[in-house]
């Protein structure tokens, strides 16, 4: 686990003191912010081009640098990747499969790249997804995941951090499967943080706080 992680994990939406705290965890302007936008979670959600592509977007429109890396291209080039998601200020992943975005990680070599990374600096920011995978295990979703989407269950996380997001407890499709991982991990020994789809976990070295 890095020493100083500094990571913002939300459920689904962000709004503006997020998006202040996302630029406050970087330390740059808006306009000088550079994004790794990874959308692979979404590639075995039916019909989601555009969505991913309204989330990509509302981040243009605010002015950030954005760079779509689709990690199924960079499976043969792990040393291109690293030096590609280097050269950003902001590791972003989003929503879809946890499952498979976990094996995508793998496959491509990004999650040892992406670990070294936030080790030294660099702002992890992830929705739903996204924000489960910086854990420490990706165990006991399997209510709103399909974990057969994955060609390979990899049910360790990223390890940023040992809280567990737990996305969407507020949201009507999704809070039997959001309340059953929160029951399953808490009696398996995890910490984990039910976030509704307004909420955000800023963490920033010792400090955490939760923006809504």
């Amino acid at each position: 686990m890095p020493e100083l992680p500094k990571l913002l994990l939300y459920s689904l939406s962000i709004n503006e003191r997020q998006y202040m705290a996302l630029n406050q965890l970087v330390g740059k302007e808006t306009a000088d912010i550079r994004i790794a936008f990874i959308e692979n979670a979404a590639d075995v959600i039916p019909d989601s081009e555009p969505w991913v592509r309204s989330i990509r977007n509302a981040f243009k429109r605010r002015g950030y640098q954005v760079e779509p890396i689709d990690l199924r291209v960079w499976q043969r080039r792990p040393d291109q990747l690293a030096r590609r998601l280097a050269s950003k200020d902001v590791i972003w992943m989003g929503g879809g499969n946890t499952y498979y975005l976990r094996w995508i990680l793998k496959a491509s070599g990004a999650d040892h790249i992406i670990r070294r990374l936030v080790r030294d600096g660099k702002v992890f920011c992830g929705w739903s997804a996204g924000a489960i995978v910086a854990g420490p295990t990706i165990e006991h979703f399997e209510l709103m995941d399909n974990a057969e989407d994955a060609p390979e269950l990899v049910l360790e996380g990223l390890n940023l951090t040992q809280i567990i997001i737990i996305p969407h407890i507020d949201n009507a499709d999704f809070i039997e499967g959001a309340h059953m991982a929160n029951m399953q991990l808490q009696a398996a020994g995890y910490s984990t943080l039910p976030l509704g789809d307004t909420e955000a976990l800023v963490i920033d070295g010792c400090s955490q706080r939760i923006i809504d």
